[in-house]
């Protein structure tokens, strides 16, 4: 299974899409955290954070951050607590 590499996951702030994600690292993503809808994050909910928050959204890893929102979402989930969606 071809994971996309760290250092191959970039976001396209002019076209606002994420560039080197593969099918294979989404499947991935939504066997690891099955409550949260990966797909809707990564185009909709991701990109609109940082077209609101752009001095924020300059990542070194972009893999790490969102490894990180994923499992921030799946813990909300979890919880019950769905704000946010």
């Amino acid at each position: 299974m071809p994971l996309s590499k760290a250092k191959d996951i970039k976001f396209d702030f002019e076209n606002m899409k994420w560039e080197g994600i593969t099918v294979d690292q989404v499947k991935f993503w939504e066997d690891a955290y099955p409550r949260v809808d990966v797909v809707d994050v990564l185009t909709k909910r991701m990109p609109a954070w940082m077209d609101a928050n752009p001095h924020k959204a300059r990542k070194k890893n972009y893999k790490r951050f969102i490894v990180n929102w994923l499992a921030r979402e799946q813990e909300r989930r979890a919880r019950g607590d769905n704000n946010g969606r």
